[in-house]
């Protein structure tokens, strides 16, 4: 019933759990960033070589979670059109960046052609047709259906933003409609391999919104159902969570590297698709999730020294993405030049990483300050500090 989604929805949220979603943002972040300058060292020890699925999935999942504990509570209190202009508005803001994310790295990888002749600056990752025919590959970026390689998730994130309007609202009805919608939608895209195809480049988009869209809404209803609220425990799903991480695990190393071509194998019987967001990928990502939630691994990271950075990096979360995507792009020009140099790559992320955390300070620094001399003017308003005054007894 809507009432119980309301109920739900009014519990207090809780302050930790937020910096916890933040902190896990901002390690998403941080691994995406090393995942995208792709030959470094460090990649080797990012999710992705211990399990099926990899940042793609947390990003897509803690984004849902993020959308209900932001926009939820507004629409539960009746403003609904507040809340779908809110969606809109974040999906347009979303838009901007990605044009010009694109455009910046297409810049910076055709001036690195021109200075080095490495012809894979200029090829590689979708970006040919981009210096080929570059009124046509235009045309598509604007259009959403031209996308080059590492810069193709803003894409899903800006439909389904706006594919948010309308999963809130069924949550707000009934959280289980909402799911079980989505999972409908997913099933008929598999079933029959329909996908949002790409232009001038034909193929399908590398994140298929049609598949992709269920994290996402498992998210939105994991955070209206247990906002405020600690997941239930059951000892049965959290059996066999670990034994799917574990049989993921023994996998992807193929074996711990005694059995060399499991893994290949196994992608025969798996459903491990990336563009379609694969069962086994969504599965072990879910039984990671859950795993990680029961045994308070979050709430453990807050407590160790640095974790406030990564959740600065978490709370300024599009701007910190957006500084790590063309800092990856540099990573690529860089190790490209240097023929895959393991130095260059180890010290380059590295000093990358800290130059995101620096980047998000700077950041909440500007923020502090700006909130600061808000509250500074609004305090010489005549009636404005006796009216906070009351409102705090």
């Amino acid at each position: 019933m809507p009432g119980e989604a309301r109920l739900q929805a009014d519990a207090p949220p809780a302050t930790r759990r937020v910096e916890t979603i933040d902190m896990w943002r901002g390690l998403v972040l941080v691994v995406i960033f090393i995942n995208h300058v792709p030959g470094n060292l460090l990649e080797h020890l990012t999710m992705k070589n211990f399990g099926f699925s990899d940042s793609a999935e947390a990003f897509v999942f803690v984004s849902g979670l993020a959308v209900a504990l932001a926009y939820f509570p507004k629409l539960n209190a009746g403003d609904w059109f507040g809340t779908a202009r809110r969606c809109v508005k974040r999906a347009v803001k979303l838009y901007g960046v990605h044009l010009l994310l694109t455009l910046a790295a297409l810049v910076m990888f055709g001036q690195a052609f021109l200075a080095t002749g490495i012809t894979e600056l200029a090829t590689n990752h979708g970006r040919d047709i981009s210096f080929m025919e570059p009124a046509r590959a235009l045309a598509g970026l604007v259009l959403l259906s031209h996308q080059i390689g590492y810069f193709n998730i803003l894409p899903l994130y800006i439909l389904l933003m706006l594919v948010a309007i309308p999963l809130l609202m069924l949550a707000w009805v009934r959280p289980a409609l909402a799911l079980a919608i989505s999972i409908a939608i997913y099933a008929w895209s598999r079933l029959t391999d329909f996908g949002l195809p790409t232009w001038p480049v034909e193929g399908r988009w590398f994140f298929d919104p049609l598949g992709w869209q269920l994290l996402f809404t498992i998210g939105i209803v994991c955070g209206v159902v247990w906002r405020g609220r600690k997941l239930p425990f059951s000892p049965t799903l959290f059996g066999l969570s670990v034994a799917w991480l574990l049989a993921s695990l023994v996998i992807v190393t193929n074996g711990f590297g005694q059995f060399p071509g499991l893994y290949d194998g196994a992608r025969a019987f798996v459903d491990l698709s990336k563009t379609d967001l694969g069962l086994g990928r969504m599965f072990h990502f879910l039984a990671l999730a859950y795993v990680l939630s029961q045994m308070r691994v979050g709430e453990a990271i807050l407590r160790l020294p640095g974790a406030d950075k990564l959740t600065l990096m978490g709370r300024h979360g599009l701007a910190v993405f957006a500084a790590g995507s063309l800092a990856s792009a540099l990573g690529q020009i860089l190790l490209a030049v240097s023929h895959g140099s393991p130095i260059v790559g180890v010290v380059y992320v590295v000093a990358g990483i800290v130059g995101l955390v620096a980047f998000a300070s700077c950041l909440e620094w500007f923020s502090t300050a700006r909130s600061q001399r808000a509250s500074a003017r609004q305090s010489h308003v005549p009636g404005r500090a006796s009216q906070r005054n009351g409102a705090g007894v």
